[in-house]
């Protein structure tokens, strides 16, 4: 067996490559190896999304050593084959092997977690659902990958951002394909949700009344969606306008694994986000923006667009990449 290649050892093509907000890395070669992800030298928690674009090999999750001694390993339950076009995904600090049979090629693709709403048991569905080829997410999101990883089809930085922003948005949708793949659920209310939402998760225990809950979810994602250009958008008027206990409020999120406040920042990140990637949007001020998604200030906006994506709003309106963590012009960029 080779030895462990990562990014910067042979094999590779090189270092990872920044995509947008995103972490590329495609690694190759033509005979078997044990190939792992490189160092992360982000910062943050991250998501980790791979590709087996070629070859096939044997994914083992969890391993702590070189030679796969086999006590994490038996934690998490056994080995998973991985074939052409199959998709994995797991925690930016988890540590995994693919444990090549021959020529392969693998590209790796790191994203902030904060980039991605997902619950503590979506993250766990996911993780576990892989490696999955099939369903209604995962080719769409492997062709994207494929796209990504070739340095010619991304043609300007505003495009890469484009893209890295689709990435983005259809990793939390794969839980749909996972819940298919590890519970054999199709069909459940979690999935049903998944796809509507593309960020939902049922409340836990199901039974009696569970069905009206999930219908009353619905009701205030669509509430809060018609109204983030308010800038009175709170709990409280949320939960005077569709006659609910600001408590009872509170409790159908949390139900969700999530708080109402940051449900609302993110539905305006996200749109405000996808405004500033529109051609159009050249003549737009960051200013008018945040006016029209219901931020307090350009100031709030700001701080919240880049503790979330890693640049500023007008970097992402303009195409600039933002440096690589570590480098001296990202320590000094305000």
């Amino acid at each position: 067996m080779n030895p462990t290649l990562t990014a910067t050892r042979a094999g590779a093509d090189g270092p990872s490559r920044t995509v947008g907000f995103l972490s590329l890395t495609t690694l190759r070669g033509t005979a078997p190896a044990d190939v792992r992800a490189p160092e992360d030298t982000g910062s943050g928690p991250n998501l980790l999304l791979a590709l087996q674009a070629g070859g096939e090999a044997e994914l083992v999750r969890g391993e702590a050593d070189p030679v796969g001694a086999g006590t994490e390993l038996a934690r998490r339950g056994g080995t998973e084959v991985c074939g052409p076009g199959d998709l994995f995904a797991c925690d930016g600090a988890e540590p995994f092997v693919l444990r090549e049979f021959g020529a392969y090629e693998v590209h790796l693709v790191r994203m902030p977690r904060r980039s991605l709403v997902l619950t503590a048991r979506q993250e766990e569905l996911l993780y576990r659902g892989a490696p999955f080829a099939d369903g209604p997410v995962a080719p769409l999101l492997a062709a994207l990958v494929r796209e990504l990883a070739n340095p010619a089809s991304v043609r300007s930085p505003r495009e890469a951002l484009r893209m890295a922003g689709s990435v983005a948005e259809l990793t939390p949708l794969l839980v749909a394909d996972a819940v298919e793949g590890v519970d054999g659920t199709e069909g459940s209310e979690l999935s049903d949700d998944v796809v509507t939402r593309g960020q939902g998760d049922p409340e836990p225990g199901g039974g009696p009344g569970a069905e009206s809950r999930e219908i009353l979810m619905r009701r205030l994602y669509a509430y809060i969606d018609a109204h983030l250009w308010d800038r009175d958008l709170t709990p409280a008027s949320v939960a005077a306008a569709q006659h609910l206990s600001i408590r009872y409020l509170h409790k159908l999120f949390e139900g969700h694994g999530r708080t109402i406040g940051r449900w609302i920042q993110h539905r305006r990140l996200e749109e405000a986000r996808r405004e500033l990637a529109r051609p159009s949007s050249a003549d737009s001020t960051v200013s008018a923006v945040s006016r029209r998604w219901g931020f307090a200030s350009p100031t709030h906006f700001s701080r919240s667009f880049r503790a979330v994506y890693g640049m500023s709003p007008s970097d992402w309106r303009d195409g600039r990449v933002p440096p690589p963590p570590g480098s001296r012009t990202a320590a000094h960029s305000g």
